[in-house]
């Protein structure tokens, strides 16, 4: 799961997890997390948040556009992994800080593994 970590951090250019305190804003974070393996394919939700601050969504929304528009129905070969994504559920999340704009994306991905000749 590190490697693939890594990996999407290079093709989503954001964080795992969590991003650093000193970040500054806007930033994506991503989360992974496998939901079924069957004949080599295993699906994850991938889950991506955009995060800025301001007083309105536009900037998160056209980073979460170019995003969408990048990932969505896009086969990335990596050196261990074919990557597959799919747009999916998409929405603003409330925060109790007002400044804070977030956008949450939870897209499909699906893993497979490449063998070894």
């Amino acid at each position: 799961m590190q490697k693939l970590n890594k990996d999407l951090e290079k093709i989503i250019e954001g964080f795992a997890e969590k991003a650093d305190k000193e970040t500054p804003y806007p930033y994506k974070v991503f989360s992974a997390k496998r939901i079924s393996e069957d004949d080599g394919r295993q699906i994850y939700s991938l889950e991506v948040n955009v995060w800025d601050q301001g007083q309105y969504y536009s900037r998160a929304e056209s980073i979460m556009d170019a995003l969408e528009k990048k990932l969505h129905r896009c086969n990335l070969l990596t050196e261990e992994y074919l990557l597959c994504f799919f747009k999916g559920q998409r929405q603003p999340i409330d925060d109790p800080d007002k400044t804070i704009k977030r956008i949450r994306e939870q897209f499909e991905m699906h893993v497979f593994e490449r063998e070894d000749e």
